[in-house]
């Protein structure tokens, strides 16, 4: 089936050039001449992604992306918007109004091809994505529903969930592997064209590549943690004694080159001599670094800190204070809630690591908060976790 475009120009040769490039390279093309028939056409159909440009008489670029994306069935449709502006502003105006690229006229139709292909891609992967879990959510509704309508065999009913879980399990460990294997085709590839030169626009595509494919690879990762806890719960987790401090100054380096590449520094500090858990070293490691890359993502200068410290409760405070944005007070008490939640910012970043990482600090009987600091300067994320017994009888 053709990947259907829809092309948006007030000049007719412009739709002419344009639309005989994606003909002859197998794609369908609609085309539309304002601002006001592009979205009559959005409301009739349905496009892989959409060609529009800026300078329109009466609605231009912007405001008929807009009102395109106030269509929740089209808020996952790429819209890349062709422009002879170049300035700051207007790039940034048109990711506002839901933009996801842009290309300078006159364009490099080569470039047009590279970018169109890339988040075409990237949105039918993504529908894949929704529709596998449309999927596995609906057969855990049909083992359910049985249950209650054979309360007679529940013994047996509840055996054949349980197998289903494992299969389900299963499953997913088949998908984190078969996905591994393509992963990793796309990553030599892509070091094996970074051998070569390219003009900065190919470059961005491959910047592009490489994040959707580390995002994809911690999403199958993630997916996969999530669903092996939810079966086995603590049977999952191999506990031992863990040093906090210890476990912190190990994970810096690999935290720092993540602050490094924004220019924001990592601050570590300690007030307790001794901050030993009972503790799985390798979950508590993910949710760690889960919950300081949430910082990092939402911190454009300034510092990241953790701080530690110990409390009268027993317990030891690991806190992530950032100059962030601030947190939503309607959705506070909704954080962490689910990967399905409402909390659009963090469903775009790692959702779906943070839920893992809520999971693992339940699961270590620990418990998590989130609060914006005093004086609205940035965000506190901290979590608790019981301190070792034999630590508090010292004390």
């Amino acid at each position: 089936m053709k990947k259907r475009i829809l092309v948006v120009d007030d000049n007719p040769k412009n739709l002419q050039v344009i639309a005989a490039l994606l003909n002859e390279n197998n794609y369908a093309v609609d085309i539309a001449m304002d601002g006001k028939h592009a979205i009559r056409w959005v409301k009739r159909c349905s496009f892989d992604a959409i060609l529009l440009d800026v300078m329109m008489p009466e609605m231009n670029g912007f405001e008929t992306c807009e009102i395109i994306k106030q269509d929740p069935s089209n808020k996952d449709v790429p819209v890349i918007f062709l422009t002879a502006l170049n300035d700051i502003d207007s790039i940034s105006e048109g990711f506002e109004k839901g933009g996801v690229d842009y290309l300078t006229k006159p364009f490099n139709h080569k470039e047009l091809l590279m970018r169109l292909g890339t988040h075409v891609e990237l949105k039918r992967s993504r529908e894949k994505l929704v529709d596998l879990n449309g999927w596995l959510l609906e057969e855990v509704n049909k083992k359910t529903a049985d249950l209650k309508e054979s309360n007679d065999k529940l013994t047996k009913a509840n055996t054949e969930l349980k197998e289903f879980d494992l299969v389900k399990s299963d499953f997913l460990n088949s998908i984190s592997h078969e996905l591994r294997t393509p992963l990793n085709g796309i990553v030599g590839s892509m070091n094996l064209l970074r051998s070569f030169d390219h003009d900065d626009h190919v470059k961005e595509v491959l910047d592009l590549l490489e994040s959707s494919v580390v995002n994809l690879e911690k999403y199958s990762y993630s997916a996969l943690q999530i669903s092996n806890l939810q079966i086995k719960g603590e049977s999952q987790l191999n506990i031992k004694a863990v040093d906090i401090n210890a476990l912190i100054r190990s994970m810096l380096p690999s935290l720092k080159r993540k602050t490094e590449r924004k220019d924001i520094e990592l601050v570590f500090t300690t007030h307790c001599n001794q901050a030993v858990v009972n503790a799985d070293i390798e979950y508590l490691q993910n949710a760690m670094a889960a919950l300081v890359e949430c910082s990092i993502i939402f911190t454009k200068e300034g510092e990241v800190n953790i701080d530690i410290s110990d409390k009268d409760e027993g317990y030891v405070e690991i806190s992530i204070i950032d100059k962030g944005s601030l947190y939503n007070g309607t959705d506070l008490k909704h954080f962490f809630k689910s990967i399905t939640g409402k909390n659009y910012q963090f469903q775009r970043n790692n959702a779906m690591e943070l839920y893992l990482a809520k999971m693992i600090i339940l699961l270590h009987n620990g418990k998590i908060e989130f609060n914006n600091l005093e004086n609205e300067s940035g965000t506190k994320t901290s979590f608790f976790l019981p301190l070792q017994l034999a630590v508090l009888n010292e004390e």
